[in-house]
């Protein structure tokens, strides 16, 4: 659960010297990557955190003013939803897909065993 925190601030962290060079959506896809790989990694709930944590920290370090829970920009408020929303539905993603592949790993030894049972008979 810390990385669900961390990655992202360090992500953003990284990203502050940058901050005038480049656009905040492209920021934004940037802190996505960070929420992708908590979420792959973690659970559910790691990815949601993350996808808050990204959401928070891309708004106080590179939305304008910065260092201050303030979005002053209609385009940079809707770059925060979508990286909160984005980062929902990665999570979302990741835990179905964790499920279907426990599932498949299931039913490919249900196979094996019935594939052994015919051969014996």
């Amino acid at each position: 659960m810390i990385a669900a925190v961390a990655a992202p601030l360090a992500v953003a962290a990284v990203l502050v010297p940058f901050r005038t060079n480049f656009s905040n959506a492209n920021a934004a896809l940037v802190l996505v990557v960070a929420v992708v790989a908590v979420a792959a990694i973690g659970n559910r709930l790691a990815g949601a955190i993350a996808a808050l944590s990204a959401a928070a920290w891309f708004d106080l370090f590179l939305t304008r003013p910065y260092e201050r829970l303030t979005i002053t920009r209609s385009a940079d408020v809707t770059t925060a939803i979508l990286l909160l929303a984005v980062g929902l539905a990665v999570s979302q993603l990741a835990a179905r897909a964790r499920r279907l592949q426990i599932v498949a790993i299931t039913d490919a030894d249900y196979l094996a065993q019935i594939h052994d049972t015919a051969q014996l008979a």
